[in-house]
Formats: structure tokens, C-alpha cells, sequence
């Protein structure tokens, strides 16, 4: 089962393992046991297992977007979290990706709203912007409008810059009235 302390789990130790590997290979030398040390660091990187992997599955991908059981949760709890590790943001957008195509309840279209907020001011990002603003523009509603406009008159740079540029994709993707749709269908 995957939960929060699973997910810092693995973000602690694929760190730990990633900076073994770096440290390791800081030294080009030719030395037999410099060498054996280099390769012992990275294939015990490579060779360490999560259960938090399992999100990168297909079944796994497509439960996200067809129900709201497991996987979904386990979705939701990742993109709050947001972890910081090697490879977590390519994960972070493919759990972006499916949670956009999804039909989402209430209480999971408010999870994901939080988690994008929040998500904002950190620095430096996770994953890829652009998928948070694909997310938001699927999620977005006036509670979620007026929380972003607090952000774009923030202090910091950082934060009214993604805010700024979140709202704008929300408005340039908005859905034209139902009114503007009937006048346009008129010949």
C-alpha cells in the first residue's frame, strides 16, 4: 500500500542512492577498486525497488483516469506531496496527464486545486509547468480563480510569475459561453 510515508521513503532513499552514485564517480580515476566502487554505487540505484513504481504502470495510469478508487488516491497523494527526487517530476507530470483526462469528484477536484496552489511558490519546480497549467485549466472554478488572483499580487517574483502565467492559460483555454455558441451556430 502507498502512502505518504512510503512516498518520503522512497524520495530519501533514491536521493541517499543518487548522491552515492555522484560521490563515486567524482573521482575518474582508473584505480580497480575506485572503479568497483563506481559501478557498485549505480547498480544499486538502478537495481532499487519502490512501490511507489508501480504508479508508472499502465493499469495503474488507466485506473487513475477511470475510477476513483486506489490508484487515484495514490495520484492525488503524489502530486500533494510533490516529492523531490530523481526522475519525480517526469512522474509528476504523467500523474498530472491522467488526473487532466479524468472525471474527477468534488472533493478530488479540490485536492487537486490545493496541491496546484501550493505547488507555486516551490522552487525550484517539479516536473513540468506546463502540466500544472493543463491540470488547472481542467480544474478551475471561481474558488480557485479568486485563490490564484491572491498569488498573482504576491511579493516574490517567483510566484506571481506562475501564478500570472497559470491564470493566463486558464482564461486563454476558458470554455466560450453556452450564449456565444448558439449565436455562432446561427447562419
Amino acid at each position: 500500500m502507498i502512502d505518504a510515508r512510503t512516498i518520503r521513503t522512497t524520495e530519501k532513499d533514491v536521493n541517499r542512492l543518487y548522491a552515492n552514485c555522484w560521490k563515486a564517480s567524482a573521482h575518474r580515476s582508473s584505480t580497480p577498486s575506485e572503479q568497483n566502487a563506481r559501478i557498485k554505487a549505480w547498480e544499486e540505484f538502478r537495481s532499487y525497488q519502490s512501490p511507489l513504481w508501480e504508479l508508472w504502470t499502465a493499469p495503474a495510469q488507466a485506473s487513475i483516469v477511470q475510477s476513483s478508487g486506489y490508484w487515484r488516491r495514490v495520484a492525488l497523494l503524489y502530486l500533494e506531496l510533490s516529492p523531490r527526487f530523481f526522475r519525480s517530476g517526469y512522474l509528476r507530470d504523467a500523474v498530472a496527464h491522467r488526473l487532466k483526462q479524468a472525471d474527477l469528484l468534488a472533493s478530488e477536484r479540490e485536492a487537486v486545486q490545493a496541491s496546484l496552489l501550493s505547488a507555486l511558490p516551490r522552487r525550484p519546480s517539479t516536473g513540468h509547468f506546463v502540466h500544472d497549467c493543463r491540470l488547472a485549466i481542467q480544474v478551475s472554478d471561481s474558488c480557485f480563480l479568486s485563490a490564484l488572483d491572491h498569488l498573482c499580487h504576491q511579493e516574490d517574483g517567483w510566484t506571481r510569475g506562475r501564478a500570472l502565467r497559470m491564470r493566463q492559460a486558464i482564461q486563454q483555454h476558458a470554455k466560450p459561453a453556452a450564449s456565444n455558441h448558439s449565436q455562432a451556430s446561427v447562419p
